[in-house]
């Protein structure tokens, strides 16, 4: 059987238990796969190991009945004379007692002789009137093997695996898919995603290292109760029990709640559901230190997801372009900023499925597609332009692939995701100045953007767009002309 079912069967903790094995009172066979098997007997022992310890007999005592080096009776003889005493002791001090209250000394009066020589002399304890009472029974000893709590070092390291996990995940669909994942809402797939590979990796370091970089930088350590590794498969039981009993499956509610118990489990240094067949030791030095290392692990992972959205939104081709470079650069910006709206750019930097005009908000807002116009020198594209004029239109706001076409060509000019402020100081202006005519260089890129109109009110915000207003009473015209040209 089990340690759990010995624990109910025999009333003991498993911290006893594991105590009395340590001590050789107790010797339960092994399953094949190294796991102990207890039996009835075991049971038995246990409880006269519990029976005889309860009336306080030394570890060294039942050591000597079980090897029959010490007889029963003996030893209950030696135990009765003890109590005697002890209990002569306690009747003499309860008699003491009784006297000073009578006496209603206080600290300051306290005749200490007087009552001294009451207390070593028990024939003066016959002048109390009031008989003694037999004392209460002392709880009896507890016999453990020292065990780690440390809750919140627990937690804190569990919180940074976790926080591993979950920027592995982020790496991953930064670097490998090009996701925006400052755009992106993180849900319950990342959740799920994270304690998903913490069943697959925390069982595989636990067996092989022992331990997990969070419990590392902490000073923890898991393994079986003879100190060795745990097995892939005990590893894996004990993480996924972790995943249940610990943290409630990440279900609402529920998992602060298994959260608070275990919490309280540990303080009080009950077993965990997750430890009857492991065991964690801790190092206390070096505190400082490890608290230390782990703000800066945390650090890390940190710089680590930031690094990689910024990689992310590097175009995926990079100095000297072709039509066809800047086309896949194009469509990559677009879906990575979510501009669904606009169509894909051919190899030959052409839509492919040109639209036209582009109604935004349905017959409220409206743009031309533009059509751009490259500009090619020994292979290699030196500029982009494009130009429109809108006669009689309604409110307009300015073509979204303007802004694309920059994190295209620009952005690809100078490919340090650490120094793009000029980059993303040109796109705030685009976005936020939208017919503002200026000229500027960003990376050897000049950008210049002309724009007149007549017949409209001027620029305005509908809906967090900036939009040019139409005066209906008026004939309305608008010019645009846009161009990059590589200096």
């Amino acid at each position: 059987m089990t340690v759990k079912e010995v624990e109910a069967l025999s009333g003991m903790p498993r911290a006893n238990i594991r105590f009395y094995e340590a001590e050789g009172l107790l010797t339960p066979a092994r399953n094949a796969n190294g796991y102990r098997d207890y039996s009835e007997e075991d049971v038995a022992v246990l409880q006269r190991i519990r029976l005889l310890r309860l009336l306080d007999l030394p570890i060294e005592d039942i050591k000597a009945l079980q090897s029959g080096a010490l007889e029963l009776s003996d030893a209950l003889a030696h135990r009765l004379a003890a109590l005697e005493r002890e209990e002569a002791q306690a009747t003499r001090a309860q008699a003491v007692c009784r006297t000073i209250q009578s006496d209603r000394a206080s600290y300051a009066t306290l005749d200490a002789g007087r009552y001294l020589l009451q207390l070593e002399q028990p024939q003066l304890s016959a002048a109390v009137s009031t008989p003694p009472t037999p004392p209460l029974p002392a709880p009896p000893r507890e016999d453990t093997v020292p065990k780690v709590t440390a809750p919140w070092r627990r937690y804190f390291a569990r919180a940074f695996d976790l926080s591993l996990y979950l920027a592995l995940w982020w790496c991953f669909l930064a670097l490998g898919f090009r996701v925006n994942m400052v755009q992106r809402n993180a849900g319950v797939l990342d959740t799920v995603v994270a304690l998903l590979l913490m069943l697959a990796l925390e069982p595989l370091m636990l067996h092989f290292w022992g331990t997990t970089p969070g419990k590392w930088l902490l000073g923890l350590r898991v393994t079986d109760e003879e100190g060795r590794k745990l097995s892939y498969s005990a590893a894996l039981e004990r993480s996924r029990t972790v995943l249940w009993r610990g943290y409630g499956l990440y279900i609402p509610v529920y998992s602060w709640y298994r959260l608070w118990q275990s919490y309280k489990d540990c303080q009080a240094g009950d077993t965990l559901a997750w430890e009857y067949d492991s065991q964690l030791t801790l190092r206390e030095s070096r505190t400082p230190l490890r608290v230390t290392g782990m703000l800066a692990g945390s650090g890390v992972l940190v710089g680590a997801m930031v690094l990689s959205a910024l990689l992310a939104a590097v175009p995926r081709y990079t100095g000297d372009l072709t039509v066809a470079q800047f086309a896949a650069n194009f469509n990559q910006m677009a879906d990575y900023y979510g501009y669904d709206n606009l169509d894909e750019l051919d190899e030959d930097g052409r839509w492919a499925d040109a639209s036209g005009d582009v109604m935004i908000l349905e017959g409220l807002l409206e743009s031309p597609q533009p059509e751009f116009v490259y500009t090619v020198e020994d292979g290699v594209l030196t500029g982009v332009s494009f130009a429109y004029t809108v006669e009689d239109g309604g409110t307009q706001v300015m073509p979204p692939e303007r802004t694309v076409a920059v994190l295209a060509f620009v952005g690809a000019q100078k490919p340090d995701p650490l120094n793009q402020g000029a980059l993303d100081s040109l796109v705030n202006f685009l976005e936020d100045s939208p017919f503002a005519s200026f000229t500027d260089t960003v990376f050897g890129v000049e950008v210049s953007v002309q724009a007149e109109w007549d017949g409209y009110l001027g620029d305005g915000t509908w809906n967090d767009v900036t939009v040019l207003w139409p005066d209906e009473s008026e004939e309305r015209y608008l010019s645009v002309s846009f161009s990059m040209t590589v200096t």
